[in-house]
């Protein structure tokens, strides 16, 4: 039983993998209570050090190894495109380490949608062709709101693909219209067999995508880390 770690700049995310199998854990506070024996902590971490230190602290599991995911220049037949391998982010490594396995042998777009936006290509052999990366809508909402005087949002996101009467909807509609404009530039620079989407906001733009080959898969990132553990 091996515990995987995503931690990342807005949240932590768990899961356990058992026999080939993923569990979501929602809470980090029961896992020693419901989940034992843990064998190894095998961790993809795009926030700060400090960050880490806290999750450590809070788990306790002092006595078991930890192991840290980077990303690589060649692995499980994704080939990595970066001149230094290891400054792509684990997180965008993972997703698509994921995504070859599920889709081997095809054309790939690979969206992760969380505090940032990122895309990256794989063709048919493995090689990783490059990506994008662009702020998450959370993220383009609040850089509009901080470096300026009279743009207000409101708590609530309602956006829709639509001209906006006020200003707090003309800021969510035009953010979403970035990023779902983004996803189909994306495709028309180079088209695919699959667009695999994963994140914390799939599902708010997988309904604009209804024209596009995607598909949406929450356990993404688990999915490439469960690759680094024993088989």
């Amino acid at each position: 039983m091996y515990l995987l770690l995503d931690i990342g700049n807005t949240r932590c995310k768990a899961a356990i993998y058992e026999k080939g199998n993923l569990h979501l854990v929602s809470d980090l506070n029961t896992i020693k209570s419901n989940y034992q024996p843990i064998k190894k902590v095998i961790v993809s971490c795009v926030a700060a050090d400090s960050k880490v230190q806290l999750i450590k602290n809070q788990l306790n599991y002092l006595e078991i190894p930890w192991v840290y995911v980077y990303a690589e220049k060649t692995a499980f037949g994704l080939i990595n495109s970066y001149i230094n391998p290891e400054k792509l982010g684990v997180d965008r490594w993972l997703a698509m380490i994921a995504a070859k396995k599920m889709f081997d042998n095809q054309d790939l777009l690979v969206i992760d949608a969380g505090t940032a936006v990122t895309f990256d290509w794989i063709d048919q052999q493995g090689n990783h062709q490059g990506g994008w990366i662009l702020p998450g809508i959370r993220l383009q909402q609040h850089a509009v709101v901080s470096n300026t005087d009279k743009v207000i949002n409101e708590d609530n996101f309602m956006a829709k693909l639509l001209p906006a009467t006020n200003t707090s909807s003309a800021l969510q509609n035009g953010c979403l219209a970035a990023i779902v404009g983004a996803i189909h530039m994306a495709w028309q620079t180079k088209r695919v067999s699959k667009i695999i989407l994963t994140g914390g906001d799939s599902n708010l733009f997988s309904e604009h995508l209804a024209q596009l080959p995607v598909v949406i898969e929450p356990l993404l990132i688990f999915k490439g880390l469960s690759c680094y553990c024993p088989h």
